[in-house]
């Protein structure tokens, strides 16, 4: 498996530690999640005992080949599909995630996604960039791309998470990031809704031109997979406009035990 250092891994100069110990002096940071002390540029807001527990989410053994879902009971690899993706087959070809979307990643998740914590891509692409070389090959796709916000939301966040992480990604793996899709529906907030809700809440959400798509192998990032609903709608979008292929790669997805 390959590794891809963080801005964690790199030794700060002496100029920054100088600069971080002089500020701290008098705007000092704290761990998001614990409150610990951290190194103002370098740590990204989190704590070396909550980064070690952020790895520790790591989805581990076998997954089903589909959806990617931990398939408990089996060991290394399995050609088994899970329960979920024989009775409803997913549009895409295969999906990854790096860990579990509960705990510590969870609230990085939301850092980035609801507090402006835009430097948090430099500590989650690297490991999405992991879990790429671990499934697949960088000939195995012609681009990356993301899902998009709708423009109302955008404008609101300031930006995609989605789309910061897919660009890092895309530098480090070696692939082309291209925008393909596009939000037409300003669909409510998927917190708090059922399947069906989610489902129904983001059907037909997207659009793709064909000439950008047709033919072509294609990676979508998304920063989680909860149910799948909006993942499975953007890759139906990408597959009617005459995608070859459409794989997956997500940070975190959610796991019902």
């Amino acid at each position: 498996m390959l590794y891809f250092p963080t801005v964690r891994d790199v030794q700060a100069s002496a100029i920054s530690a100088i600069s971080d110990g002089f500020l701290n002096l008098f705007y000092p940071e704290a761990c998001f999640i614990c409150s610990s002390p951290v190194a103002r540029r370098q740590d990204c807001g989190i704590c070396d005992d909550c980064w070690r527990k952020v790895l520790g989410l790591r989805i581990k053994g076998a997954r089903c080949p589909s959806c990617g879902a931990p398939l408990p009971g089996f060991a290394g690899e399995s050609a088994n599909l899970c329960l979920e993706c024989i009775r409803h087959p997913p549009p895409y070809s295969g999906s990854r995630a790096f860990g579990y979307y509960s705990a510590e990643l969870r609230q990085v998740i939301h850092e980035l996604k609801f507090k402006r914590r835009r430097p948090l891509t430099k500590l989650l692409a690297p490991l999405m960039a992991e879990i790429f070389f671990d499934s697949w090959r960088r000939d195995d796709f012609d681009f990356i791309t993301h899902v998009p916000l709708h423009y109302l939301r955008r404008r609101e966040r300031g930006y995609n998470q989605s789309e910061l992480l897919g660009r890092t990604l895309a530098q480090m793996v070696g692939l082309p990031e291209r925008n393909t899709l596009r939000r037409i529906t300003a669909t409510r907030s998927q917190v708090g809704l059922s399947d069906s809700q989610r489902r129904e809440n983001v059907r037909k959400a997207f659009c793709t031109h064909i000439d950008r798509v047709a033919g072509k192998r294609i990676l979508l990032i998304d920063d989680v997979m909860t149910t799948g609903a909006t993942i499975v709608s953007a890759a139906e979008s990408l597959i009617n406009a005459g995608a070859e292929k459409v794989s997956v790669l997500t940070v975190a997805r959610a796991v019902r035990m």
